[in-house]
């Protein structure tokens, strides 16, 4: 049998020489690595005689004799510190990227360079420092901001030293190392460890995704991981009770609405455009709730009459929906994509029972979870001044629609709620535009009865 071959190559050292043996002339010492039919060099700084050099010192990596001198003893020390770390170096990377060796990571190792890799070996955290500092330069943060995002990349880095994550060193990690996996467990550790509320832990994020997302754009991040990480802020539980009880007043202005229309252009996660397009539909068709959004099939649909029967799901009534424009022209796209599905917008499987409570509820709050996970990036991104969620389409298109001069009548209709009250109650009182825009309608016949103070 014949020597089994190696993974990896060892380095070895020689003398520098060209032309015929000078024995007064000082060589360069410089370490080699022979891989496939090549070998790569790098002087090392150090010099020595030929009379003086011994190829099978050093356990054959070779070294200097004793009559170097009183140094020859901390020059061979010096030596093999330097072959012993290369060598390190090129296992490790052969442990994680078996068969991967090349002669760029050869000579990236023989260079005290980052080893040649997607991420350039970009340390993680200093990425992310360097992505703050610029934002705050360009005053796109203020102070606070900027320190909170320090803090929060120095309680990263104890993550990672204290359940040891580090790649390359116990704090540190480089940028292509980041996983999705990882950050699932520094969230934990978080929650568990440092015990952190969920809005803290999201806050403790920002830097960590917009990093990512940086990244990704330098080309040295893998674009499917970032978009994964991206919708990993914590969103708040989903209840199937909760719904129009209560309006909080987070609805979109129509500058907002035409921001998030332009975000959507210019997006390039395709998963990211279809939940914006889910939202945009939602609020297009009058409003719909998530759950019925989600539920919605395609024989619910009648694209020729621009209007949708469906029975809803949280009151259990039938409801005629008149879709406009550009509800239709977002449900003919899906039908290009998904029109073999029952569900128009792919969010549960075909075999989903919506009569099962239970397991409605399960995949509801699992597919809500992952849209509004991903809105409220969208939403941060473009400064909105609370989480976008699926819900403010509804209450968006409500607001508008008051504000429109639609009565409170038609809109509670539009909206699906059992009575009018219901509708006044949630938004009336958000709608002062609407009562000045009433009044404003009796202007000419009040104006008649006018009283001039003498």
């Amino acid at each position: 049998m014949g020597r089994p071959k190696r993974l990896y190559p060892l380095g070895r050292y020689r003398l520098r020489i060209r032309g015929e043996v000078d024995p007064n002339k000082q060589y360069l010492i410089e370490l080699e690595y022979t891989w496939g039919k090549s070998a790569y060099r790098k002087g090392v700084n150090l010099f020595a005689k030929y009379i003086d050099w011994n190829p099978d010192a050093n356990q054959g990596r070779g070294g200097v004799r004793p009559s170097y001198g009183p140094e020859a003893k901390r020059v061979n020390a010096l030596l093999m510190s330097r072959v012993d770390k290369v060598d390190s170096n090129l296992a490790e990377y052969h442990q994680k990227h078996p068969g991967e060796i090349t002669p760029e990571v050869i000579n990236d190792f023989l260079n005290d360079k980052p080893v040649t890799r997607e991420d350039k070996g970009k340390d993680f955290v200093e990425l992310a420092l360097e992505r703050l500092a610029s934002d705050y330069s360009r005053n796109r943060i203020g102070r606070s901001r900027y320190q909170n995002g320090k803090s929060g990349m120095n309680m990263f880095q104890e993550f990672l030293v204290s359940k040891n994550k580090g790649t390359y060193k116990p704090d540190s990690i480089y940028v292509g190392d980041l996983t999705v996996e990882l950050v699932e467990d520094y969230i934990e550790w978080r929650r568990t460890i440092k015990k952190n509320s969920d809005a803290t832990i999201n806050h403790s994020l920002t830097p960590i995704l917009k990093a990512c997302a940086y990244a990704t754009e330098l080309r040295i991040f893998d674009a499917a991981v970032n978009a994964r990480i991206q919708d990993m802020r914590i969103s708040p539980k989903v209840s199937m009770t909760v719904d129009d009880g209560e309006f909080d007043g987070k609805s979109l202005t129509g500058d907002e609405l035409t921001k998030l229309i332009e975000y959507y252009d210019s997006c390039l996660e395709p998963r990211r455009k279809e939940y914006i397009e889910m939202f945009l539909f939602a609020f297009h068709a009058c409003g719909l709730r998530v759950v019925d959004v989600m539920t919605l099939q395609w024989n619910h649909v009648d694209l020729e009459k621009k209007e949708l029967r469906k029975i809803m799901i949280k009151t259990g009534k039938r409801h005629i929906i008149p879709l406009s424009d550009v509800a239709v022209d977002i449900l003919k796209e899906w039908k290009k994509k998904h029109g073999k599905a029952k569900f128009v917008f792919d969010l549960v499987k075909d075999d989903l029972d919506v009569d099962d409570e239970e397991a409605l509820y399960r995949v509801r709050n699992s597919a809500t979870k992952c849209i509004n996970q991903s809105l409220a990036v969208v939403g941060e991104q473009l400064e909105f001044k609370f989480p976008l969620t699926m819900h403010v389409a509804r209450h968006t298109f409500a607001v508008l629609a008051l504000n429109k001069g639609l009565s409170m009548t038609v809109v509670s209709r539009l909206l699906g709620h059992g009575s009018t009250d219901i509708t006044e109650r949630v938004y009336a009182r958000f709608l002062p535009e609407t009562l000045s825009a009433e009044l404003g309608k009796l202007k000419n016949d009040l104006g008649q009865y006018g009283y001039i103070p003498k």
